[in-house]
């Protein structure tokens, strides 16, 4: 299998981007990884992590930057990493793209390169977050794709999201709801209760609406929200994270005594399986789902490690036989989503907006 790497994605891009890739291929020989961008930037680090020969390297001249207009610069620089990176994928080269430079210009560009799934209006980023109970795993989407969305946006994200949730995680039978401000049919918003009645004559595991804090109980599987609201879930999950290991270290050597000192050092290896469960990198990239062919994101502050983990992801996903599972689902969708909230075919020309 041949993966494509967008070497100049991510904030620490290229060096931490490629050392993760090598990382990869090291572990992975019998796969084939294709490192996309400026050659003057990214020879020096391959030379220097001393790749293997299962690497090789793809000049483009361009990059997409992580505060540019997504559509407009990816149709702009024709020759950017990212462009080129899919182009790959459309053209058969590779078996998918990966990329820790701007989420949106990603989307765009997996739109516009690949097109969507016949039947889906809008891919969605497919974020994963760890659960306490059931099966330790809960699936949000859209995590930030799509800011604005119609009832049919969210019943397809439930669609996507189980199967994916099904095929690649392992659920046999994935509990779907929709995020809302309260478990009772009357709370949410005029979209909520709308998709939620679709949702209700869908052959999916439906459960209704759950609140923020079910994202980690393990109640429920696949969650669904606009992007706005997943985005806003998502970086807020990852500052509490964060928050909470630096305020248990604050605590610890505020009191400095001997009892906080003998117990954080007892405590320190499952405050270190903690973090793991909770950080990001452990999760490697989320994928965009929807598309006619696998796209993966990852973590804009991605170290070597979550790279290398969102790589073995991508690879995971391919293997699973995801894409044809999703294509099959949201053909079946057609059985139960209204003909005026079907979604089409798309031709290449739109971008994520």
């Amino acid at each position: 299998m041949r993966l494509v790497l967008d070497a100049m994605g991510g904030d620490h891009a290229p060096d931490a981007v490629v050392e993760g890739g090598v990382l990869f291929a090291r572990a992975y020989p019998g796969h084939e990884l294709v490192l996309v961008g400026d050659a003057t930037r990214v020879r020096p680090v391959l030379e220097r992590a001393g790749a293997p020969p299962n690497v090789h390297l793809h000049h483009a001249s361009e990059v997409v930057e992580m505060d540019d207009p997504a559509t407009a610069a990816f149709r702009r620089k024709r020759d950017s990493s990212l462009r080129v990176g899919f182009e790959l994928v459309r053209q058969g080269e590779a078996s998918a793209f990966v990329s820790a430079g701007n989420s949106g210009a990603v989307m765009a560009g997996g739109m516009l390169t690949l097109g969507r799934i016949p039947g889906v209006e809008r891919p969605a980023i497919a974020a994963l977050f760890p659960a306490l109970k059931g099966e330790g795993r809960c699936l949000l989407l859209d995590a930030g794709a799509n800011v604005d969305c119609r009832p049919s946006h969210l019943a397809q994200f439930a669609v996507l999201g189980e199967a994916y949730s099904r095929t690649r995680l392992g659920v046999k039978r994935p509990r779907v709801a929709v995020l809302s401000n309260g478990e009772e049919e009357s709370k949410g918003t005029q979209l909520t209760r709308d998709a939620s009645a679709l949702l209700r004559r869908s052959d999916l595991d439906f459960v209704g609406y759950v609140e923020g804090k079910d994202l980690f109980s393990g109640d429920v599987e696949v969650v669904v929200t606009d992007g706005f609201t997943g985005n806003i879930v998502l970086k807020t999950s990852e500052g509490v994270g964060m928050g909470i290991t630096g305020l248990l270290r604050s605590a610890i050597e505020k009191r400095g005594g001997l009892p906080e000192k003998l117990g954080a050092l007892l405590l320190k290896p499952t405050l270190a399986g903690l973090r793991r469960v909770m950080d990001y990198a452990e999760y490697g990239g989320a994928p965009l789902l929807g598309l006619q062919g696998v796209g993966i994101v990852a973590h804009g502050r991605s170290s070597p490690r979550a790279i290398h983990n969102a790589l073995v992801t991508t690879l995971q996903h391919v293997r699973a036989g995801v894409q044809e599972e999703l294509t099959r689902c949201i053909a079946n969708a057609a059985a139960w989503l209204p003909p005026h909230q079907r979604g089409r075919k798309a031709d290449g020309d739109e971008g994520n907006d």
